[in-house]
């Protein structure tokens, strides 16, 4: 056997490590997780088509984006439902039993994956653990105003 197989063989062992092993550490684990994954790459998509820039903390926030805008540098918590509680509504739970929203973030970006709809909500409006969306274009609901609105990004 010659130097090129032995460094062929190698480099082959290295790209089958890197293929099994590393990438599951790097895979989000659960279909929850997955999920979340999915909806924050549309917000960074839909961020950089606005021409704003979304940035990740290099460790552990109650953000998951810090944005610069026109509007300046917001913190925004991305959340993202599938489910329906009604026949045109979703709901998103804004936090869990065990992990409240912290008052620092400034938008909450929730994602209806279905509807492919995005609501920017100010931090300050969400007041229960639970949002309710509206999809009906003639909804009265109170988080109707922030569909697709992304003026928060611009003020």
């Amino acid at each position: 056997m010659g130097r090129d197989t032995l460094e062929y063989d190698y480099y082959l062992k290295v790209a089958e490590l890197y293929d099994t092993v590393d990438l599951t550490y790097t895979m989000p684990s659960s279909k929850t997780q997955r999920i979340g994954a999915i909806a924050e790459s549309r917000f960074t998509t839909e961020c950089l088509e606005r021409d704003f820039e979304p940035h990740l903390p290099a460790t552990p926030m109650p953000w998951d984006f810090i944005v610069t805008c026109p509007a300046g540098t917001l913190k925004v918590q991305i959340k993202s439902t599938s489910h329906k509680s009604s026949a045109n509504t979703y709901t998103i739970n804004s936090c869990s039993r065990n992990d409240f929203m912290c008052d620092t973030i400034d938008v909450v970006g929730c994602y209806v994956i279905p509807e492919k709809t995005w609501w920017l909500i100010p931090r300050k409006e969400i007041k229960g653990l639970t949002l309710k969306l509206n999809i009906l274009p003639e909804s009265k609901s109170k988080h109707k105003k922030y569909q697709d609105n992304w003026s928060i990004f611009y003020e």
